[in-house]
């Protein structure tokens, strides 16, 4: 198993003391944007099929997914949030990292992930995705950014300031809302991961800004 920054802040954020409450969370520490965000991230799917989901956490994208219509597969680091996806819904789960896939070659027609990015080494994440997609098929990333602009660049320091202070009330969220907005200050996997997937051989890459630039889902197709 590999071991690295990016996965000490998911061992930290994400245990068995928050797993239930993390839809919670994501609702509405996003003001209910999250699953819009994975609306789109679906869309830009389109048809192909079946479909990976990494770093699938408690099952919200997979039922989505699902809800199209898709065959899903999904793969998350830590095992109580699996433990949430399986209460959810009936699909193939395994426990693993994104960087080492358990699965053989060509077999998917897509990849899509949620929040994963920011965690990972991309080219290793790269790598793998282009291994296990089939030619003709896409890789979908989604997660936060840091925004440009001053306007909301302030505005996200005041919101994470209540964060943290809303952490001081909830243990089990506490390190996340004190320690996320750095890693996600720190991370410039949008623009690391277009690099790597033309780097790679991956086509029509491109990347969409959302929510007034505090999100993006970047998108690739294997040739």
């Amino acid at each position: 198993m590999l071991v690295h920054d990016g996965h000490a802040s998911s061992r930290r954020f994400f245990t068995s003391a928050n797993a239930g409450s993390y839809d919670r969370v994501a609702k509405y520490a996003t003001f209910g944007q999250d699953l819009q965000w994975k609306r789109y991230a679906v869309e830009a799917l389109g048809n192909h099929d079946p479909v990976l989901e990494l770093a699938c956490g408690t099952g919200v994208l997979s039922s989505m997914l699902t809800f199209s219509g898709k065959d899903v597969i999904g793969l998350d680091f830590t095992f109580e949030y699996l433990r949430e996806s399986m209460l959810r819904l009936e699909i193939p789960l395994a426990q693993g990292t994104a960087e080492i896939l358990p699965y053989r070659d060509d077999c998917f027609g897509a990849v899509v992930s949620s929040y994963l990015a920011k965690y990972v080494e991309i080219d290793r994440l790269v790598e793998e995705c282009w291994r296990v997609v089939r030619p003709g098929g896409v890789a979908v990333f989604h997660d936060f950014v840091y925004p440009s602009s001053l306007m909301m660049s302030r505005l996200w320091t005041a919101y994470f300031r209540l964060l943290r202070l809303c952490g001081t009330f909830s243990p089990s969220w506490r390190v996340v809302f004190q320690e996320l907005d750095s890693v996600i200050k720190e991370s410039r996997w949008e623009k690391q991961l277009q690099t790597s997937l033309r780097k790679k051989g991956f086509g029509a890459v491109s990347c969409k800004y959302y929510s007034l630039g505090t999100s993006a889902i970047v998108s690739a197709e294997k040739p």
